[in-house]
């Protein structure tokens, strides 16, 4: 008969012990922490996969962030765009009734009243603030308003906090990009440079002038003329970068709904590699402390063994 030496079953005793206590130890914090990967040995292949998952639900968290803001400086651009069209058109139509060449000087002059103040309003929505510490229509980023309030001219780009705007747009995005401000420059001035403030000036000082006789009607009707043109080409640039907007915030309503179906996606996927299935886990860890308990009562049962055991 093979006799098994007291010293090696002892050894084996305390390993079975070891094996059953580190089981049940990763049981428990398995059970604790709801994931069946707590370290890159639990699975190495889980492990790598669940890092390339976490990566990819960091990325699309900082995207979904990037296109939040973007909404919110194209909405405001699209509202502020919206207000400037429309008080472009009454300044158009301003323009067209003070064309009539029953206007007297005096209904002229109330015409000229009502345009001073389509023109504060516009230089109002030119520099608005979009919420965020810089200007709707701030190009490339400014620390002064876009616009000039007392010339209407762009404020030019200088060194300093209180530079002026660059012209061009700022953007922000990662998969893709969605404009933030708006080029100033391109909407309210045309061709020449000419802004459409400065258009609006100038009939309105011809029409002051026309009272006091420093002006003519011919002076008037060819300031209105110019000015009616200089409008109606700022009115079809306001409308192009509204389209533009309103299309964009279309853009970034499809781009969050695949955000959302991609973190899903990337979230359902790491779950099924690292989260826990308690239910199977309960058992291990069942099965486990029962190995251990008889492990410990084996142990035992040989730790008593004596020369007289055998006698």
């Amino acid at each position: 008969m093979t006799r098994i030496p007291t010293s090696y079953a002892h050894q084996q005793a305390l390993d079975a012990m070891a094996q059953r206590r580190s089981a049940l130890v990763r049981d428990q914090l398995q059970l604790s922490t709801g994931k069946r990967v707590n370290d890159p040995a639990d699975d190495p292949l889980a492990a790598a996969q669940g890092e390339r998952l976490r990566s990819q639900l960091a990325r699309i968290s900082i995207e979904g962030r990037m296109a939040g803001f973007a909404r919110q400086m194209l909405s405001t651009a699209e509202s502020t765009l919206g207000q400037v069209g429309d008080a472009l058109q009454f300044a158009r139509e301003s323009l067209v009734g003070a064309g009539n060449g029953a206007m007297s000087p005096s209904d002229l002059g109330l015409i000229g009243q009502q345009l001073s103040g389509v023109r504060e309003q516009l230089i109002s929505l030119a520099n608005r603030r979009d919420g965020a510490g810089g200007y709707v229509f701030g190009g490339q980023g400014s620390g002064a308003a876009p616009f000039d309030s007392g010339t209407g001219q762009p404020v030019g780009p200088a060194p300093g906090p209180a530079a002026g705007p660059h012209p061009g747009e700022q953007q922000t995005g990662l998969d893709a990009s969605y404009t933030t401000s708006q080029d100033g420059r391109a909407i309210f001035a045309g061709a020449g440079g000419t802004t459409l403030f400065a258009s609006l000036d100038a009939v309105i000082d011809v029409i002051g002038r026309l009272a006091d006789g420093t002006a003519s009607r011919s002076d008037v009707n060819e300031a209105l003329a110019a000015a009616t043109g200089e409008l109606d080409a700022g009115l079809e640039r306001v409308l192009l970068a509204r389209t533009r907007a309103g299309e964009q915030l279309r853009a970034i309503d499809a781009h969050e709904r695949a955000l959302e179906s991609g973190d899903l996606d990337a979230r359902d996927r790491l779950s099924q590699l690292v989260d826990l299935d308690y239910a199977a886990a309960i058992s291990s860890f069942q099965n486990n402390r029962t190995s251990l308990e008889a492990a410990m009562t084996t142990y035992a049962q040989i730790a008593r063994l004596s020369l007289f055991d055998y006698l």
